[in-house]
């Protein structure tokens, strides 16, 4: 089931339609993706997948969702 914590639309800029709540999760999921093209040879997908991992890993960076100790 696809979560209903999604925003934007199919215009909005690549990587901002995930909330960060569900970043950690985007990341796994496109890495995983990235992964599996790139096994059966599909070097834009792959491409594509990786660039989301890399902006979806720069916005958690950005938005600090785990501070750590203080």
């Amino acid at each position: 089931l696809m979560s209903n914590d999604l925003k934007g639309n199919r215009k909005s800029p690549v990587g901002s339609r995930v909330p960060t709540t569900l970043l950690p999760n985007a990341i796994r999921w496109e890495r995983a993706r990235a992964r599996l093209f790139s096994a059966y040879g599909d070097r834009d997908n792959a491409d594509y997948a990786s660039g989301l991992v890399f902006h979806y890993q720069r916005r958690a960076m950005e938005e600090c969702l785990d501070p750590g100790p203080t």
